[in-house]
């Protein structure tokens, strides 16, 4: 329930959403954060931050579970560990802030000591985008 809430809220929020992630940023939490679902302003990544749907373990788990399931503790065949390697080499490149920039995901990858000029050049930017809902609409 307090998902729900949290998620709506964010919905039908009238602020600036400006969006800055330093490390994980995936799954339901980084849609739910203002994801681009929810169409923030300003999107910022760190350098080490890392953006996707999932991180490379859980696509594991998602791709593979079946097989693994199967296997209950026996050794894993070549092929098998083969696949499950280039998953996690995927997955690692895929989160990325570099990558999620050059795929537009992420509006700059900014220096971690300009993030005060950054964030208030973003709210400055913002100012006037505020948006006023008639209560009826919400």
């Amino acid at each position: 329930r307090a998902g729900a809430e949290m998620v709506e809220s964010m919905a039908c929020a009238t602020v600036p959403k400006i969006v800055l992630t330093l490390n994980h940023a995936s799954g339901a939490g980084y849609y739910a954060m203002a994801g681009q679902g929810f169409d923030p302003h300003f999107t910022f990544g760190w350098p080490t931050a890392r953006i996707g749907v999932m991180e490379g373990d859980s696509a594991i788990q998602a791709l593979f579970s079946a097989e693994l399931e199967r296997l209950q503790g026996q050794p894993l065949p070549d092929d098998l560990k083969a696949a499950m390697d280039r998953t996690r080499a995927d997955y690692e490149r895929w989160l990325d802030a570099r990558y999620a920039a050059a795929r537009g995901h992420v509006d700059a990858v900014i220096d971690p000591m300009e993030t005060r000029d950054v964030l208030a050049f973003a709210l400055e930017a913002t100012l006037s985008r505020s948006q006023h809902l008639p209560l009826e609409t919400l």
